[in-house]
């Protein structure tokens, strides 16, 4: 039986997109699993919880197949891609399968820390134009990959999951997605694949104009 520890959103605290990767994986596979709603504050933070047993970074989302326990989000993604597939959500081809790959290191490594950066600098009151700067930047980056092909990297895969799950999350922080059309019609084809269905990315994308 497959379990997935997840963060949903609550009063005071926005939910996990690391998690969302995963459930939206998940149910882009077809596989049938149990989602297990964790409170941060009770069951993650303090030194003692429970679930540090599982994942000692006290974060999810935490993986459970039959026992065996799994945690960060890339990690997890690749797993169920190579042990339920094979899956064109990650192909098999190795140049196919090394720009998947990139795509997800970069989103890990480059995008979320920026994305962090500025959501820590607006909700801190603080000076926010180099982290502004940096995200558009990157936004760009990502622009430029999806002007001219419907996905991150040509077909639909965890590149796209991953990337899905946070680009969405600046649009609460006031992030102008207008200069960004590819990136618009991509977060719209996104939206109507029915494993987006979720509330964590629908609240996300009503934050902030597409049209």
């Amino acid at each position: 039986m497959l379990r997935l520890y997840h963060i949903l959103p609550r009063a005071d605290h926005p939910g996990s997109h690391n998690a969302l990767k995963v459930a939206v994986l998940l149910r882009e596979l077809g596989l049938e699993f149990e989602l297990i709603d964790v409170d941060p504050a009770r069951e993650l933070r303090p030194a003692e919880a429970p679930l540090r047993r599982l994942n000692p970074n006290g974060l999810t989302p935490i993986l459970d197949d039959d026992g065996f326990i799994l945690w960060e989000s890339a990690a997890i993604l690749q797993y169920l891609c190579d042990s339920r597939g094979p899956t064109p959500l990650l192909p098999i081809e190795s140049k196919q399968r090394a720009r998947v790959l990139q795509w997800l290191g970069w989103e890990a490594s480059t995008f979320i820390p920026a994305l962090m950066a500025l959501y820590m600098a607006r909700i801190g009151g603080g000076e926010d134009a180099a982290a502004a700067a940096r995200v558009e930047f990157l936004l760009g980056m990502l622009e430029q990959q999806l002007s001219g092909r419907d996905w991150v990297a040509d077909a639909y895969s965890i590149a796209d999951i991953a990337l899905g799950a946070g680009v969405p999350a600046l649009l609460p922080l006031g992030v102008d997605f207008a200069p960004h059309p590819a990136l618009r019609r991509w977060l719209a084809a996104l939206r109507q694949r029915p494993a987006w269905q979720d509330e964590i990315f629908l609240a996300d994308l009503r934050a902030g104009n597409l049209a």
